[in-house]
C-alpha cells in the first residue's frame, strides 16, 4: 500500500475480472456477448458514470490484458487509469488493483462478473462506507438453509431471518482497507470477509436480487432474462467528439505576493492567495477542462492542504491536467476567459497573459482569448479586495 496520505473525498473502484471462467465449459465469461455487449462493459459502463467515482482500475488475467484496453478506449471509459493483470488470488488480484489507485481514501471493490450493479447501488455502499469504514452490498436469503456434517447428513437448519447473501460492491475507507490486506494470508473469498476477521464490524446494506454474479453457463440464461424483462435500465452515453466546460475562481488580493494571471507576473504590490501561487485565471481554465471531460475539479486532482502543491506555480498544475487529459484521449481546442478585476488595469498585460497560456496548452495564440472587466465598484472585486476569472474551455477527441 502507499505510505503518502490519500484524499479522504477521492473514491477509486477497483473492478476484479482476473477469473479463469473455470466453470464456463471453455466460454470467457466477462468477454461473453451479452445481449450484444461484452459483459464486462455492463458493470464499467455504470461505474465509469458514476458522478462519485474518480478513479477505475481494471484487474484482468494476463491474456486479457490487451482486449480489455481496447475494450476500454473504443468505449471512452475515461476514468480507467490502469488495466492490469491479476494475481494468482481473488484477493492478489483486488490488492494489484487497491495499489494502483491515485490517492483514494475511500475504495470500491466490485466483481466484474456482477454486470447489473447500478448507479443506486453503488451510491448505497459509498454512503454507509463513508459512515461506517466498510460495507457490504448484501441480499436476505429466501431459501431455508441448512448446513450438512461430512455425510451430507443435516447438521443445522439455520434461522433464515439472520442470513444474508453477500454481493459486491463492497467499500472501505483505505485505511481499513489495506490493514486487512497486509495481515490476512489465508484465502478468502471477498475483502469484507478479511475485515470481519481483524474485528472490524462490517455494515451490510442492500444489494438487488438482479445483482447476479456470472460463474456457470447457467447464468448467462438468467442473465439474458433479465435483460428481455426489462429490468436493467438503458443508459444513453455521451460520445460527443467536442465538448466544452466552464470554470470560475475568485482569490483575495493580499499583500506579500507576486500577482500571477495565466502563468504572467503582473506589475502590482499585492499578489493573490492560495494554497499554490494563487493564479486563478489558470485555475478557472484548469477546472474548465476538467469539465469539460467530466474528470472533477481542480481540487479532487489538486487538494489545496497536501503540501505537494504548496506554492506551486498554477502552470505546472495546467500542464499536468493537459496529461490528465491525454491519457483519456482528449486534447484542448480553444480556451475563451475573463477577467474581473478593479484593479490593476491589466489591458498593457493581456498579450504576455495569452502568450503564456497559449503556450502552456500548446495552441497558437488565436487558440486562447483572455478579456477583463471591472464590476463598476461593487462588490469585494469592486473594492479591490480580490480579483475573479471565469473561462470557457472546448476540447476535442484525439482518435
Amino acid at each position: 500500500m502507499r505510505s503518502k496520505p490519500a484524499n479522504p473525498n477521492r473514491i477509486g473502484a477497483v473492478i476484479v475480472a482476473a477469473g479463469e471462467s473455470r466453470r464456463m465449459n471453455g466460454v470467457d465469461k466477462i468477454f461473453y456477448p451479452l445481449n450484444g455487449k461484452p459483459l464486462i462493459r455492463y458493470c464499467l459502463s455504470v461505474i465509469n458514470r458514476h458522478p462519485q467515482v474518480s478513479e477505475i482500475v481494471l484487474v484482468v488475467s494476463a491474456r486479457n490484458v490487451a482486449q480489455s484496453e481496447a475494450l476500454v478506449a473504443a468505449n471512452a471509459f475515461h476514468k480507467v487509469t490502469a488495466v492490469c493483470a491479476g494475481g494468482a488470488r481473488r484477493q492478489d488480484s483486488a490488492l494489484i488493483g487497491i495499489e494502483r489507485l491515485a490517492d483514494c481514501g475511500l475504495i470500491v471493490i466490485h466483481d466484474g462478473a456482477r454486470p447489473f450493479v447500478d448507479e443506486a447501488l453503488l451510491s448505497r455502499g459509498i454512503a454507509e462506507a463513508m459512515q461506517h469504514s466498510a460495507a457490504c452490498a448484501a441480499v436476505p436469503v429466501k431459501d431455508t438453509i441448512k448446513s450438512a456434517d461430512c455425510h451430507n447428513f443435516v447438521a443445522q437448519t439455520l434461522p433464515r431471518q439472520s442470513l444474508w447473501a453477500a454481493q459486491t460492491p463492497q467499500a472501505f475507507k483505505r485505511a481499513l482497507l489495506a490493514e486487512a490486506h497486509r495481515k490476512t494470508h489465508s484465502d478468502v473469498t471477498d475483502d469484507a470477509s478479511m475485515v470481519e476477521a481483524l474485528g472490524y464490524p462490517v455494515r451490510l446494506f442492500m444489494g438487488s436480487y438482479n445483482n447476479i454474479k456470472v460463474t456457470t453457463p447457467e447464468d448467462l440464461t438468467l442473465a439474458q432474462a433479465i435483460i428481455d424483462a426489462g429490468a436493467i435500465p438503458k443508459y444513453r452515453t455521451c460520445d460527443m467528439t467536442t465538448r466544452s466546460g466552464i470554470g470560475v475562481d475568485v482569490h483575495p488580493l493580499v499583500d506579500g505576493r507576486p500577482l500571477a494571471l495565466g502563468g504572467a507576473i503582473i506589475p502590482f504590490h499585492k499578489g493573490l492567495a492560495g494554497h499554490s501561487d494563487g493564479d486563478g485565471l489558470t485555475h478557472a481554465i484548469i477546472d474548465a477542462m476538467l469539465g469539460a471531460a467530466a474528470l472533477g475539479d481542480i481540487g479532487t486532482h489538486f487538494p489545496p492542504g497536501d503540501d505537494r502543491y504548496k506554492g506551486i506555480a498554477s502552470l505546472d498544475l495546467l500542464t499536468q491536467t493537459i496529461a490528465l487529459l491525454k491519457r483519456h484521449r482528449w486534447r484542448v481546442a480553444f480556451v475563451d476567459a475573463t477577467i474581473l478585476a478593479e484593479r490593476p488595469t491589466l489591458k498593457p498585460h493581456m498579450s504576455a497573459i495569452r502568450s503564456s497560456l497559449a503556450q502552456a496548452l500548446g495552441l497558437p495564440i488565436d487558440g486562447v482569448s483572455v478579456k477583463a472587466t471591472t464590476t463598476d465598484g461593487l462588490g469585494f472585486i469592486g473594492r479591490g479586495d480580490g480579483i475573479g476569472s471565469l473561462a470557457i474551455a472546448t476540447i476535442e477527441r484525439i482518435e
